[in-house]
């Protein structure tokens, strides 16, 4: 595709997995270490995260954002096994979690390909619905992306369309 008419050249979104424990705990690790200024050992953390993306890779699935072929960002998919019902026993919906892009990939439209990525796994998963709670600088962009709902809690309905 033309650069000029792809304004975000060669980014691509796709889901992850424990193959991308490496590149899942770096990013973590920026955002909660380097950026967040939380306290920790960088081996340990590494090894203990990579174990833990490992144990719920059923549960949590990853979704990396990529430019050129270098990860830059990630969203995780918390899938919520719901109540079953007389009529539709597996019931499922998801939470998103711990969207990060690197800072200098920030407000180019990485963050919306990766979302939409992950909107579109929930959807082949079979989920019902999906919950965020964005923060105050990231209410706008959800509800760009459809999300609904008042206060701290946003909603998109997946059922519809």
């Amino acid at each position: 595709m033309d650069v000029a008419l792809n304004p975000l050249g060669d980014a691509s979104a796709r889901r992850g997995g424990p193959s991308d424990a490496q590149e899942l705990a770096r990013l973590r690790w920026i955002w909660r270490a380097v950026e967040r200024t939380e306290k920790g050992d960088p081996d340990r953390f590494r090894a203990e995260f990579e174990g833990w993306i490992s144990e719920h890779e059923h549960s949590h699935i990853p979704y990396l954002v990529e430019v050129g072929g270098f990860v830059v960002g990630m969203a995780w998919l918390a899938i919520i096994e719901r109540i079953p019902g007389p009529e539709i026993w597996k019931r499922l919906s998801g939470h998103i979690q711990s969207v990060y892009v690197t800072e200098e990939h920030r407000d180019g439209g990485l963050g919306s390909l990766l979302i939409r990525e992950l909107i579109e796994g929930a959807r082949r998963e079979g989920l019902d619905y999906l919950l965020v709670h964005p923060s105050p600088r990231s209410f706008p962009f959800y509800r760009r992306l459809g999300f609904t709902g008042e206060g701290s809690l946003l909603s998109l309905d997946l059922l519809r369309d």
